[in-house]
């Protein structure tokens, strides 16, 4: 095995999760509308318990609630690679 491989195993799982808390936590710091959408998904993820719907219908409901996180998270990666790359006019 090359030394300039990572580790592997568990302890690449536990490396790996720590960098994504890592990002999510720099998201939350640095991005309002991040911030925004997690704290109205504290709000609505619960409430879909509370609704009177099917589990389908509740799973798609927290899952479009997951998805618009997930899409946040895209266009602030686009944004900043924008931001690194673009010529200040």
């Amino acid at each position: 095995m090359s030394p300039f491989k990572g580790q592997t195993g568990l302890k690449r799982i536990l490396n790996a999760s720590g960098y994504s808390l890592d990002g999510l936590r720099a998201a939350f710091v640095g991005e309002a509308a991040f911030r925004q959408l997690v704290l109205l998904n504290v709000v609505l993820i619960p409430l879909s318990f509370f609704l009177n719907v099917s589990r389908v219908e509740q799973a798609l409901l927290i899952a479009v609630c997951l998805l618009a996180l997930i899409v946040e998270l895209l266009n602030s990666a686009v944004e900043a690679a924008i931001d690194r790359i673009s010529l200040e006019l």
